[in-house]
């Protein structure tokens, strides 16, 4: 009588009830993603680390952690934080990576005949350090849209991912530079994420109640078509990226300045 009585109250007890995502959980939502981007062929692994990240391995294997299925509570967030993931693999984000280091490492010796050691360490020791320091912002950008398309896409909630970012900025928890936890999700990166949902889905719903006043992007894109990108053909424009990040820092200032 006792144990139904304490294990009532305990359920009673928010956040006590609430089951959070297991290993089986994690399995089936990549099932989705893999079958989706055609990535089947990718190992997944479940990794016992208590830091949040998820990341993918040369572009040839697949990895979450369990502290980021403890802080993630919806399946819908983690197939954002999945698919942002894919999105590295079919975009060749490991390829461009490894390209630039190398060509750093090159410009590294150039600068090594002509100006001596010490520059010429510097730049190598950044090319040989690149591909593990973690994606370029434009490069997590490129992800985050893969990766709110796709969910729009297969009929999933893309509103996902921007609530997985959230959870994780407000976590405060931070690991070595690389994977999903790389690059923290700052304002911007989130107004751009917020405004890419919006523009796909007008109605969308945030655990924040962002979409109200929500600053919106043109619609000069075709529906379900990226602005100035090609996300989903496999290519991706970075200088129009920054130029339309620009813009929304500029009219995100607007909105505020009208409003103060």
């Amino acid at each position: 009588m006792v144990f139904f009585a304490v294990l009532t109250l305990l359920l009673l007890i928010p956040g006590l009830s609430e089951a959070r995502l297991s290993s089986e959980d994690a399995k089936a939502v990549w099932s989705r993603v893999a079958k989706a981007t055609e990535l089947t062929d990718l190992p997944f692994t479940v990794k016992q680390e208590t830091i949040p990240n998820a990341w993918v391995a040369n572009g040839s294997s697949v990895t979450v952690t369990t502290g980021l299925l403890e802080l993630l509570d919806t399946q819908a967030e983690l197939y954002g934080v999945l698919s942002h993931e894919a999105g590295h693999a079919k975009l060749n984000h490991y390829e461009n990576t490894v390209k630039r280091g190398v060509g750093l490492s090159v410009a590294a010796a150039l600068f090594g005949k002509l100006f001596g050691g010490g520059i010429a360490e510097t730049a190598a020791g950044v090319g040989a350090n690149l591909a593990y320091a973690g994606w370029s912002r434009e490069q997590e950008v490129e992800a985050d849209d893969y990766s709110v398309h796709l969910a729009h896409k297969m009929g999933e909630n893309p509103v996902g991912l921007y609530s997985a970012l959230l959870k994780l900025s407000k976590s405060g928890k931070r690991g070595e530079p690389s994977g999903f936890n790389s690059h923290p999700p700052d304002e911007r990166r989130l107004l751009h994420l917020r405004n890419e949902i919006l523009s796909l889905n007008p109605k969308a719903k945030f655990p924040d109640g962002s979409e109200k006043g929500a600053v919106q992007q043109p619609q000069s894109h075709s529906v379900g078509e990226p602005e100035n990108t090609t996300a989903q053909k496999g290519g991706y424009d970075i200088d129009a990226a920054i130029e339309r990040m620009k813009k929304e820092e500029a009219a995100k200032a607007k909105a505020e300045e009208q409003n103060s």
